[in-house]
């Protein structure tokens, strides 16, 4: 932003502001003043569908949506402790591969000129660019002085040189340069290059050098954790406890004895669960099974079915699929499906919890049954998989864990988070004038979302980006996973209080995001209905305001944002505007769900990635050997290695996952920096602010004693550490 455009926003912001009012009490001149500013607004807002096929994205990035200054200033502050672990790694992989002295020169300027950045502030830019620029400077002649020592190992030394790219394109693009391009161009990308492998699992925990420990690793060992499962993170308790409380909660699904039948209120009550004939067709686990792993004689599938204690994670949108080969090597593709038991008496190597634990039962690497290529792998090998170490069992979690990552980059993330918002904020730009009460409640929940999108769809999810790179299916196949989602996403059925009934999870004893996340949702609902109810009094009202029909009208027409799933709205009849709102209590609904949206929902996705799917032996977005057979054999945890990402590869997988997981511009249901300048001018609302910001106090209170007698926290719910908006 140059010094005009600053003092032109400044300036901007003195005005006096306007009370919100709504369009139908205004006088003629008042109405054609509101309609010039919205025809200038559509001259700056519109869609495109030709990059993702029927998904809706801004044609444009607008002036008004970029990101700040001060955000940049955030992205900075956590891409210096970023730069610095990378640089820290790859010395220490030069270092162990040399076993000679490396240049300490270079190596001091770099930590001189790093030292100087640690009180960097947006209140110094001058002072703060230079001593920027000497940093990035010293990192460039890096791979000059290691290119000096005749012994280096050519691919470390094409690692080296490609630092020099990467921190002069910084210099050049500004502190958002990190998500438009990759750190990947560190790394060589010529084809037949020597991955850097691990040599031992211990060297994935090397890899945090100067980053925070992250969650997953940070676990505690305690006394009732099993033996010779391996870290914490890679138990069984674990591997249940994820599907409920971990960086992918939306997949689990109830297993019924019978298809659900429709019901008259709710025709999508339990749609989404699983019948035990469909599963049993797909994956045989029988009786006997069950009774193994669990160590209950007599318990059998369609009893605890019919008990609502069997669960499902079943990728089945990812059958079909295939990984491209990455600098020469092969990467792997599988559609897994796990089984789950709420099993109401934890077993041993469980957390003595009253209500129950979730226990994996049994996994199938293949949507087909094959009893050599496909075969069922359970904890105590009751499948008779040739698992007696239980190696393949930890590979067949870890295979799992893959697919829950792809699914969550591209569709708990990306599909039913970013681009769910982003059509929301171009129909209400076009739509809705600038003091209208519902776009001064959704600007800032919309702050920056285009940006980063926008920098999404130039940099990550195109061949060759971060999303090719990290995360396993071929680019063709992400963006057909996610076009898929998105012609399959029906606006009602991902209410928060609807969602679990549907998924057939809301008679879990025990759930923390949705225990936690419902908090949240009933605060906002609350906050939305005593906001709308300043401006509306009567459905009459909503009915009569044109500008939000006119909204409402881009939300569902298919050539606009197009969301189907809207079963609150009322039919015209009108071919051309074949929908209308006319109901108070549906629009507090609607509303409050796309602050949900964009605050708690995006929230649990996307900062729970470094906490929870940094450490590559657990979790990872690719695999590097094809799902094992029978016949396979896996005999120790050296040979799980072959599975799991080479280190380069890994390192930037967790610290692209880092900078996603480290930016948070505001605070949820918090509306100013400076709370002597309120952003709602209207003295009606400030009071109902407060309410909301008492509720959300509430609810941190309440979730952080949960969080005491958990056997890990949740915190990603926490009101504290969400945004107001999807702004990275």
């Amino acid at each position: 932003m140059s010094l005009p455009d600053i003092i032109t926003s400044i300036a901007s912001d003195a005005r006096p502001a306007q009370i919100p009012s709504l369009p139908q009490h205004h006088d003629a001149n008042a109405r054609k003043a509101r309609a010039f500013q919205l025809s200038i607004a559509r001259t700056q807002y519109n869609y495109m569908q030709s990059y993702l096929e029927g998904v809706p994205l801004s044609a444009d990035l607008p002036e008004a949506e970029k990101f700040s200054l001060d955000y940049e200033a955030q992205v900075v502050q956590v891409f210096l402790a970023l730069t610095d672990n990378f640089k820290r790694v790859v010395l220490m992989l030069l270092e162990r591969e040399l076993l000679a002295d490396v240049p300490t020169a270079a190596l001091r300027r770099v930590e001189e000129a790093y030292a100087k950045l640690k009180d960097f502030s947006i209140l110094h830019p001058l002072r703060d660019i230079e001593e920027l620029k000497d940093f990035f400077e010293a990192l460039a002649g890096l791979p000059a002085a290691l290119e000096t020592l005749g012994n280096l190992p050519k691919d470390l030394a094409k690692m080296a040189v490609g630092l020099d790219a990467v921190f002069k394109e910084f210099l050049q693009n500004g502190p958002t340069a990190f998500l438009k391009s990759t750190l990947f161009d560190m790394l060589s990308e010529e084809p037949g290059r020597n991955y850097l492998q691990a040599q031992g699992i211990e060297d994935y925990e090397r890899l945090f050098v100067s980053l925070p420990t992250p969650l997953m690793l940070s676990i505690q060992p305690q006394p009732w954790m099993p033996q010779g499962q391996g870290k914490p993170c890679q138990q069984d308790w674990f591997f249940g406890w994820l599907q409920t409380a971990g960086y992918n909660t939306t997949l689990l699904r109830g297993v019924v004895p019978t298809p659900v039948a429709p019901d008259v209120d709710d025709p999508m009550e339990g749609i989404q669960k699983m019948p035990l004939a469909d599963l049993l067709a797909k994956m045989p686990v029988t009786d006997a099974m069950l009774q193994k792993e669990t160590g209950q004689s007599g318990l059998t599938l369609a009893q605890v079915a019919e008990q609502g204690r069997l669960f499902v994670c079943d990728y089945a949108l990812l059958d079909g699929a295939w990984a491209d080969p990455l600098h020469g090597e092969q990467r792997y593709m599988a559609a897994p499906i796990a089984l789950f038991y709420w099993n109401t008496t934890p077993p041993a190597g469980y957390p003595s919890q009253p209500e129950g634990v979730l226990q994996p039962i049994a996994v199938q690497l293949a949507q087909k049954h094959d009893p050599e290529t496909a075969p069922i792998y359970t904890p105590k090998d009751a499948g008779n998989a040739n698992d007696a170490n239980g190696f393949k069992w930890r590979i067949a979690k870890y295979f799992v864990n893959v697919a829950a990552a792809i699914q969550h980059e591209a569709i708990a993330h990306l599909g039913a988070c970013h681009l769910v918002i982003e059509p929301i904020v171009v129909a209400a730009r076009r739509q809705l004038a600038e003091n209208h009460p519902i776009l001064k409640l959704l600007a800032p929940h919309f702050r920056f979302t285009i940006n980063i999108n926008d920098s999404a769809i130039h940099s990550l999810i195109i061949p060759g980006g971060v999303v090719a790179t990290n995360v396993g299916p071929a680019i063709e196949c992400t963006l057909g996973v996610v076009a898929q989602a998105h012609q399959a996403y029906r606006w009602d059925d991902n209410h928060p209080e609807r969602l679990f009934r549907i998924r057939g999870v809301d008679g879990l004893p025990k759930f923390p995001f949705r225990d936690d996340t419902m908090l949240l949702w009933q605060a906002t609902h609350r906050f939305v209905e005593r906001y709308l109810r300043v401006y509306y009094s009567s459905d009459a009202e909503v009915a009569g305001d044109y500008e939000l029909q006119g909204w409402i009208h881009e939300m569902t027409a298919p050539q606009f944002a197009g969301f189907k799933g809207m079963r609150g709205l009322t039919a015209t009849g009108d071919p051309k505007r074949p929908w209308r709102i006319d109901s108070l209590a549906y629009l507090i609904e609607v509303v409050a769900q796309v602050i949900y949206i964009a605050g708690p929902q995006h929230a649990s996705v996307n900062y729970a990635q470094y906490p929870l799917m940094s450490y590559m032996p657990s979790v990872a977005g690719t695999l590097y050997d094809p799902a094992p057979a029978r016949s396979t054999m896996v005999n120790s945890e050296q040979d799980c290695i072959r599975w799991y990402p080479p280190l380069d590869v890994s390192l930037y997988t967790f610290s692209f996952e880092y900078l996603l997981s480290g930016v948070q511009f505001d605070t949820f249901g918090h509306y100013e920096h400076n709370p002597r300048n309120p952003y709602f001018q209207d003295a009606r609302v400030g009071p109902l602010v407060a309410e909301f910001q008492t509720d959300l106090a509430l609810a941190e209170r309440e979730i952080r004693e949960r969080n005491r007698l958990r056997p890990v926290e949740y915190p990603f719910q926490l009101p504290s550490q969400i945004p107001n908006s999807i702004s990275i």
